[in-house]
């Protein structure tokens, strides 16, 4: 069974909502609220799906969007519009008539976990690329190798959103096979040999430089699940950094 979705609702009818979602085990409902402070919490809690509804108590949700759009790892934002929604930038994953059935509110949230990244995430998917292939470029990765291009897409994308990392067989493999035209269990092989030639053959000086203390000798070389973990954790600090400055 696939870890649960970790939720939060900013919306003042949050008590509603998370009686509505608690009986569904697809969700793990990580916190709610009503207000500002409810963002602000959503914004350290990094869940991977959050409900954010159009009326808040001191911020509304063009203004909470924003806010969300500068993490690294942003949610999978449901909107729920209680007006006719206009088109701005950044945009949630869904929008919502509310108030609205359940049922409806449902459906929603289910495709907008189901879709590849975050929408809030996409502006920078062109840079968190680049800084994967220069990650695996100080790693001496292989180019000939099918694995470093679909290493490069998996840290991207882990790096945007964490949930992929929850199930890769289920979640992170299938969805780059689908961005390279392969199978989900060829890309597991083809990453697991890169990271093999990486490892044994690679610059022992960006080993050290990107895996530090958590290189051991001994150990032998890491899983696909730990080598793409580091790479995407290098590149969400990064991408922080880009977009603080």
């Amino acid at each position: 069974m696939l870890t649960p979705w970790r939720l939060y609702i900013a919306s003042p009818d949050a008590a509603r909502l998370e009686r509505a979602l608690s009986r569904d085990s697809r969700f793990l409902i990580v916190g709610s609220g009503q207000d500002r402070q409810a963002v602000l919490e959503a914004l350290r809690l990094c869940p991977d799906l959050l409900i954010l509804d159009a009326v808040l108590s001191g911020m509304d949700g063009g203004e909470a969007l924003s806010l969300l759009a500068r993490l690294p790892a942003p949610p999978r934002a449901v909107y729920l519009a209680r007006t006719v929604f206009s088109p701005a930038e950044p945009a949630p994953d869904e929008i919502c008539p509310y108030p609205c059935e359940d049922w409806v509110l449902l459906e929603t949230i289910l495709k907008a976990a189901e879709r590849p990244l975050p929408a809030l995430a996409l502006p920078w998917a062109e840079q968190r690329l680049a800084l994967a292939g220069t990650l695996l470029e100080r790693l001496s990765v292989p180019p000939r190798l099918k694995g470093r291009k679909y290493m490069g897409v998996a840290a991207a994308a882990l790096a945007c959103s964490p949930a992929l990392g929850a199930s890769y067989r289920e979640r992170l493999y299938p969805y780059v096979a689908a961005q390279c035209g392969a199978t989900p269990q060829a890309v597991e092989k083809a990453i697991r040999t890169a990271v093999e030639s990486a490892w044994l053959q690679g610059s022992l000086e960006g080993i050290q430089a990107l895996f530090g203390l958590s290189v051991d000798a001994e150990r032998g070389k890491p899983t696909n699940a730990e080598f793409l973990s580091m790479l995407a954790q290098h590149i969400r600090e990064e991408l922080a950094r880009r977009k603080r400055d």
